[in-house]
């Protein structure tokens, strides 16, 4: 057998570059008996680069590059993000429009771990005593809200390099981001060639024997990577891999987005997203360093183009006078068989969810990590894109089920896109079964262990309970006996959280220092 030596991607991007900058460091690219990495792009493909955020295990990705942290956000215009802000998704808001409209209902889900009493989360306690002090349920058991409140940054100067007291993940700008990976991935021998594939040959297997352009010739590999987006030019219309919509359970299939320039240089920023309920579907909102990447993503079912851009332009107010604003097509869902043959689909040619939990970043990081660990000789292609695909498969229905169960929640019904949303024949049953176990009691730990579980016991509550679906705990009492420690440990966090907010700088000083000077070398037996 022999081993796989030559990879070609097909096509750049964030997905594109990612996977040749990542697979050239693992696999050893330029060095003797490593891998042969070859990226081939159209000239013509365009770079929107409103404005991407992502999960925490976007900082390995980042940092297994070999890149300075303080050189990666700088390049990519990159800001901290330490949660997202959920506003109206519970109900109809006040009337008004722009983003200063009164919000009925706002909550955060944030990063960081939560309190435990023992083998006890906060939860009970919290739903017992702690929402009679009137705080959220991130108040009462983490810290990261009441730092989002302040304004703070999660980490200072002098921390080491993607890591720091608080958890925290980034937003940057995706089209600057893919800049910087191909610099990342050329230096780490990548050959980077400008053409179009206009043919796809296969052999007598139905596996791919090269691909045919003007600019280059006949290119042959022993492993090919799809990143040509929902195009899909190898996995779909070259290999047949079909593609398997999910709009019957996430409605939106469409966005608009722009680029919206921040008042002045001075202007705060938000170390967290800020995701709006509309009529039809959801506005994103990200900080970056000098502007907003804004969107509203919605259905086509329940709304044209037309009133999309309304509701938008109302969100934004006067701040969306004279904006271009770019339409985007979305294709909702993913492929059963991600790896056919010896073709692997990384990014939008794989599959797409809605970024309401900021994970399609995640989903080509894990691609990426997994095709490292599986790539064998060639001869054993077809066990390794098994049990790719089977891992594939696995993450995406849980990312959908954690996505569809913010509509779920919803009280909502002010449109038939949120009366249909909490239908429960809209919902994948995986969803209904949690929710009904749920009823009566809190998530336990044990139910969420490991991969493919992108969002754990944690993620779950702060969904759950920031939308109000509190279980009936009624006669369980005796269960939770930890009432005063739990209190205390509520206390604890509640002084760790004014210590961080005194401690750690505004996110808008910390961006500028670590654009201006970078990270600094922390004094021995720093903490916070």
């Amino acid at each position: 057998m022999s081993a796989i030596r030559n990879i070609l991607i097909v096509g750049g991007g964030t997905s594109g570059w990612l996977s040749a900058a990542y697979l050239a460091r693992r696999l050893g690219c330029g060095k003797k008996d490593g891998a042969r990495i070859t990226l081939i792009e159209a000239t013509d493909i365009p770079t929107i680069g409103v404005g991407e955020a992502t999960i925490p295990p976007i900082r390995v990705a980042i940092s297994s590059l070999g890149l300075d942290e303080a050189r990666f956000m700088r390049e990519s215009s990159a800001t901290f993000k330490m949660a997202i802000r959920f506003d109206d998704w519970l109900r109809l808001p006040k009337k008004g429009k722009g983003r200063a409209a009164a919000t009925g209902h706002r909550y955060y889900h944030a990063f960081g771990p939560f309190g435990q009493i023992g083998l006890d989360t906060m939860a009970p306690y919290w739903l017992k005593e702690g929402r009679k002090s009137g705080k959220s349920f991130v108040d009462y058991s983490m810290i990261e809200g009441r730092l989002c409140e302040a304004g703070r940054g999660p980490k200072r100067l002098t921390d080491a390099q993607y890591g720091g007291p608080v958890e925290y993940a980034y937003h940057f700008d995706a089209g600057r981001l893919a800049v910087l990976l191909k610099k990342v991935a050329r230096d780490h021998g990548v050959k980077h060639l400008l053409g179009k594939v206009d043919r796809v040959i296969l052999d007598d297997a139905g596996s791919i024997a090269s691909v045919e352009t003007a600019e280059h010739g006949s290119l042959k590999a022993d492993l090919y990577i799809d990143c040509t987006g929902f195009s899909a030019h190898l996995i779909e219309k070259a290999l047949g891999s079909e593609f398997r919509s999910i709009t019957d359970t996430l409605f939106c299939d469409r966005a608009i987005a722009c680029q919206a320039p921040m008042a002045d240089p001075h202007t705060p920023i938000p170390p967290f997203t800020i995701s709006t309920a509309h009529e039809n579907g959801w506005t994103w909102d990200i900080p970056l360093n000098n502007r907003r990447g804004v969107g509203y993503v919605y259905s086509s079912k329940y709304s044209d183009d037309e009133r999309a851009m309304k509701v938008l332009l109302d969100y934004l107010g006067p701040d969306g006078k004279d904006l271009k604003y770019w339409p985007i097509k979305i294709r909702v869902g993913s492929r059963p068989r991600q790896w056919v043959g010896n073709c692997v689909s990384i990014g939008l040619s794989a599959g797409f969810i809605e970024p309401l939990e900021s994970t399609g970043i995640y989903l080509v990081d894990i691609a990426l990590r997994w095709l490292a660990d599986l790539i064998q000789p060639t001869g054993q292609m077809t066990l390794a894109a098994s049990q790719f695909n089977r891992r594939m498969n696995d993450t995406y229905a849980d990312i959908i089920d954690f996505i569809k169960l913010h509509y779920a929640l919803s009280r909502r019904t002010d449109t038939d896109f949120w009366i249909d949303n909490q239908r429960p024949e809209t919902m994948p049953d995986s969803l209904i079964e949690k929710l009904d176990a749920w009823r009566h009691r809190v998530p336990g730990v044990y139910e969420f262990s490991g991969l493919p579980n992108v969002f754990g016991l944690t993620n779950y509550m702060q969904i759950m309970y920031g939308m109000d679906y509190l279980p009936d705990l009624k006669g369980q009492g005796a269960r939770f006996g930890y009432g005063k420690a739990a209190k205390n440990q509520s206390e604890r966090l509640a002084a760790a959280a004014k210590g961080g907010i005194e401690t750690l700088p505004d996110h808008r000083r910390l961006i500028d220092d670590i654009y201006n000077h970078g990270f600094k070398t922390p004094p021995p037996g720093a903490g916070i």
